[in-house]
């Protein structure tokens, strides 16, 4: 049958009207149906235009908030958990994840947009800010349990340094904020700290975060809560600075402390840690301060942290609130011997505290409120530190709460106003640079040294740690002008001493641990180089007149081919003394005596004197004599130093 090619063209031209008609239809019906869906495409599509013709990716706030860093390639952000970014490359790339927020934040409806409003606060609060987008089209995503924060002030936190605890041996920062309640316990604690077991020892801590073997998080909750977790907060002083943010800056700070709630980033013990961290909060504050930027090494201290801080003129008060440790030392100092006496049998339960309350002629009544208050106080440390049963605790307390009762208010209101010691952020800097010029056996040298951190026992800037050494990095390079050689005379890369002094209610272990390269006369008088591995544990008593003394039993490890078997190994004895001798003066005197008894056998002796005269904050020079015997050899040198820290 022959086709009729007119009625197959009308027939298909009468289809495709009918499939245009159609799918007009459907579009229609999907463009009414969905009008929101459409909108919301265009609207985050206007709002990334808009981002990128103002360059937000680059803004210094998006990067703040994203704790961005720059780097030789770009940037990179400290945040290490990919919960944190919405975009696959938004830990290096700005702008791809400001996109990204862009398109999560604002794109979804409401119910849909509430978690992750919720969960990235700050981005969305300062995008809607930054974007000036309609407000009323997003008023209903917010995120009440951070608006209802009302905040009033906001105070940095510094537990100062506890040399018996490694972990601790630098202090720690954290920030408190306070709301409309006054109670200053009821503030919200705003920490950052590597998440490790509890059971883990100090050395071990600070081992494993020196490698950023754990995970760090930053954590809200209340200040009287996160106090009590300090197991050693009972030796450490705490000083309070009160920031100068306003409520509105504040609320800035919450906001991005919401959405780094369980985020963690990498903790390392020297560098990116608790301090470091808090600094981008504060700089979520205040964008104007810049003081991330200003810790690029590899030492970041919480000292050096607070001052940055009050260099940027944040901070507004200082307050000083001495440990238990500290009041229960002052009291002692203001007892004489009999009375401390009375103390300590009302702790052992020899003696009844009445007997001190009614007895007229067991002590001066000045002294009777002192030594209630004593034993008071130093019942209180026992039971923290679970020294005593909680029965004996509460009977032996209370008895003497009553008995204190009965001297009314004759308190002790002396032993109350503890001396504030000086402000620790007024101390020298942590690096220093030193330029020594002296005479080994009759040969001038001079000597350039550098220490990147942090403190000797000479310094004379933190008097509640007369005996604390920390010092990492030692390097020392002489140069003799006899032979016109260089030569390198040490590299310390560790050397800690904690000299604690004991008394009749703490008895704490005094420790010392140094490893790094020194060199020794061991074969002629230029001496050779080792490796050496050197730790001691002992006691100390501070006397009044000879300064805190210390006695030590040590163990020492030499490497070196200069010796016979290339090593050495021996116990040894150590002793000496601290004194501050005026307040721009400290000296230090000590004798040791090692025992090499396997690998190559020998003896090695020294004699040492220092001085330290402490010119300007920054500035100090020292005078050192040391007289050493090593094997066969003796040697004997004196040299100046001048030190300068920054």
């Amino acid at each position: 049958m022959p086709v009729n090619h007119k009625d197959t063209k009308k027939r298909y031209t009468v289809f495709a009207l009918r499939v245009s008609l159609f799918c007009k239809l459907v579009l229609l019906s999907a463009h009414v149906a969905c009008p929101v869906a459409f909108a919301d495409r265009q609207e985050v599509a206007d709002l990334i235009s808009i981002a990128q013709d103002k360059g937000l990716f680059r803004d210094r706030y998006w990067h703040i908030l994203m704790h961005y860093e720059k780097t030789l390639f770009g940037v990179n952000s400290n945040i290490d958990d990919p919960s944190f970014f919405l975009a696959p490359d938004g830990k290096t790339n700005p702008q791809s994840e400001l996109e990204a927020t862009i398109s999560v934040l604002f794109q979804e409806d409401d119910k849909a947009a509430e978690p992750y409003v919720c969960r990235f606060y700050g981005r969305f609060m300062w995008l809607k800010q930054a974007l000036m987008v309609n407000s009323e089209r997003y008023a209903n995503r917010m995120c009440a349990e951070i608006d209802n924060i009302l905040p009033v002030s906001a105070t940095l936190v510094f537990p100062t340094y506890y040399m018996n605890n490694p972990a601790s041996m630098f202090g720690h920062t954290l920030l408190t904020i306070s709301t409309e309640y006054k109670n200053r316990r009821l503030a919200y604690a705003v920490n950052y700290a590597a998440q490790a077991d509890n059971t883990v020892d100090g050395l071990s801590f600070a081992v494993n975060g020196l490698f950023g073997l754990y995970k760090g998080y930053y954590s809200v909750e209340p200040y009287y809560k996160k106090i009590q977790e300090y197991g050693d907060i009972h030796h450490r002083d705490i000083w309070e600075y009160t920031l100068n943010l306003t409520p509105e800056e504040l609320k800035w700070l919450i906001h991005h402390v919401k959405e780094l709630n369980g985020v963690y980033t990498d903790y390392f013990f020297f560098d990116e840690n608790c301090s470091f961290n808090l600094l981008f909060l504060i700089e979520a504050a205040r964008p104007s301060v810049d003081l991330v930027s200003q810790f690029k090494g590899p030492f970041v201290f919480p000292l050096d942290t607070i001052k940055a801080i009050k260099s940027a003129g944040l901070i507004m008060d200082e307050t000083f609130r001495p440990s238990k440790v500290t009041r229960i030392r002052h009291l002692i100092e203001s007892l004489d011997d009999p009375a401390i006496d009375s103390a300590t049998e009302i702790i052992r339960g020899r003696i009844s505290p009445m007997d001190i309350s009614v007895t007229s002629g067991s002590h001066p009544p000045d002294q009777k409120a002192k030594v209630l208050d004593l034993a008071a106080e130093q019942l209180q440390y026992l039971y923290v530190k679970k020294m005593i049963d909680k029965k004996t605790y509460q009977e032996r307390f209370l008895e003497t709460l009553r008995a204190r009762s009965r001297l009314g208010i004759m308190s002790a209101e002396n032993a109350k106003n503890i001396p504030i010691p000086p402000r620790p952020e007024r101390g020298h800097d942590s690096k220093r640079i030193s330029l020594a010029g002296g005479s080994h056996d009759g040969n001038a040298f001079c000597e350039l040294r550098f220490r990147p951190a942090f403190t000797d026992l000479l310094d004379m800037d933190y008097i509640h740690q007369q005996g604390a050494q920390i010092e990492f990095g030692d390097a020392r390079l002489r140069y003799f002008f006899s032979n016109h050689r260089f030569q390198l005379q040490q590299l310390d890369i560790i050397d800690i001493i904690s000299i604690s002094a004991r008394d009749a209610f703490f008895k704490p272990l005094s420790w010392k641990v140094d490893t790094g390269f020194h060199r020794k006369p061991i074969d002629n008088k230029e001496g050779a180089l080792f490796y050496r591995l050197n730790t001691g544990t002992g006691l100390a008593i501070d006397y009044p007149f000879l300064g805190l003394s210390y006695a030590m039993v040590t163990g020492e490890a030499d490497f070196s081919g200069a010796l016979k078997e290339n090593f050495a190994l021996g116990p040894g004895f150590i002793c000496g003394m601290v004194k501050k001798v005026a307040p721009f003066l400290k000296s230090h005197l000590y004798g040791e005596i090692k025992w090499f008894m396997a690998g190559d056998s020998h003896t090695e002796s020294a004699i040492a004197f220092s001085n330290n005269l402490k010119v300007s904050k920054n500035n100090h020079f020292s005078l050192e004599l040391k007289w050493e015997h090593v094997n066969h050899w003796d040697s004997m040198e004196a040299s100046g130093v001048w030190h300068f820290f920054f």
